[in-house]
């Protein structure tokens, strides 16, 4: 293990083991000092934006652009991550991308480490308004632990978003509501381009990639049919909940409206919709992911397929994830997409208490993904 990466092993343990029940106020504690060592380490400046669950930046000095903005959370997802992540391994993933930065000094990079990653949506896409000229970087990276290596590593060319309204009114019939609007979607929705067709061929005649895409299915509608019509309608189709609280309360919504969306479905403009169908009725955003595509030819995604020849057979490209990254509200708020990267951990490593092996290989992926990004520039650039 390297003097490097050991001595974030040594001095970010304390982060790590931290279960996922601790106490908000003790884990932010934690997170705030371990920030503030790597800050130092890493030569970046520590920007705490302050709220309940505060978000922290690491930004390089001032008058310096980022190459590489990295995205991480410090706490556990409020939804299920599996497959796509090991449940309760954030802060592993955190600890192994400032590792990894620390790894590649050459690279100047920006950080931000949120909350959580399915959650929060406004306050993120504020913190990325209000932060912007320091965050504009050539690339984002979101590295996320994987459950297990597939032979062929997985490239998401975006990801799926999410639409969550809080409906206030008893009167008011959110059932009614989510049908139309899915609907309409259904309706407007552009559909799959010709590049994704062909992706989604590929993918369907793959049976570990169908396989793989089983274990994400959940919600209810989320693809239909066998083989590539059910990677289709997984990735591309809109669909709605509607889910009431056990108990109502009149200072609380009456229901929550979730839409799963694709395609260029807006987020302000389906609360418009909603409270247009509701007919004045109040109704509030509670969070506003929107989709996002990654063209195959961003510098993000070709570091991406590059590095998979090297620690895979090579890509498994999809035309989206199926599941919910805040990928969109990057590129709304930096016209910078995120890129999702999993870095898979074998059965035994226990994400809580990683083995110096494990962490020392878990940080050199991340380096390569780093390192990978400045060869793109430079040959871009060349």
């Amino acid at each position: 293990m390297s003097p490097e990466t050991a001595g974030y092993l040594q001095r970010l343990q304390p982060l790590l083991s931290m279960p996922r029940e601790t106490v908000p106020q003790l884990t932010v504690e934690e997170t705030r000092s371990s920030l503030r060592w790597a800050a130092e380490s890493l030569g970046l400046e520590l920007v705490e934006i302050k709220n309940i669950a505060p978000t922290f930046l690491l930004l390089p000095p001032a008058g310096r652009d980022p190459d590489v903005l990295l995205f991480g959370t410090w706490h556990a997802e409020a939804l299920p991550v599996d497959p796509a992540a090991v449940e309760g391994a954030e802060r592993l993933a955190l600890s192994t991308t400032l590792a990894g930065l620390g790894r590649a000094p050459e690279a100047t990079a920006a950080i931000l480490v949120a909350p959580g990653a399915t959650q929060g949506s406004l306050m993120l896409a504020q913190a990325l308004r209000e932060h912007r000229a320091r965050l504009r970087a050539r690339v984002a990276f979101w590295p996320r632990i994987a459950p297990r290596a597939p032979r062929r590593r997985r490239v998401f060319l975006g990801a799926r978003g999410r639409v969550v309204l809080g409906v206030w009114e008893a009167g008011v019939n959110p059932y009614r509501i989510r049908d139309r609007i899915v609907e309409e979607l259904k309706g407007e929705a552009y559909g799959p381009r010709p590049l994704d067709f062909e992706l989604l061929r590929k993918l369907g005649e793959n049976r570990d990639a169908l396989d793989f895409l089983e274990e994400t299915l959940e919600a209810p509608g989320a693809g239909t049919g066998e083989g590539e019509a059910r990677l289709r309608g997984a990735l591309f189709e809109p669909r709605g909940q509607v889910v009431k609280p056990q108990v109502s309360h009149p200072d609380r919504p009456q229901a929550w409206l979730i839409l799963d969306i694709s395609e260029n479905a807006d987020p302000d403009e389906l609360l418009e919709r909603a409270r247009r169908y509701a007919e004045g009725s109040r109704i509030e955003m509670a969070e506003g992911f929107p989709w996002d595509r990654i063209s195959i030819h961003h510098p993000s995604i070709q570091a991406e397929i590059k590095l998979t020849k090297s620690v895979s057979e090579g890509p498994e490209i999809w035309p989206a994830a199926p599941w919910l990254t805040p990928s969109g509200v990057f590129t709304r708020a930096l016209g910078l997409p995120l890129a999702e990267w999993g870095v898979p951990v074998h059965p035994g490593v226990a994400v809580r208490f990683p083995k110096p092996e494990d962490f020392e290989a878990l940080a050199r992926e991340v380096e390569g993904l780093v390192r990978g990004a400045l060869a793109e520039a430079v040959e871009r650039a060349g």
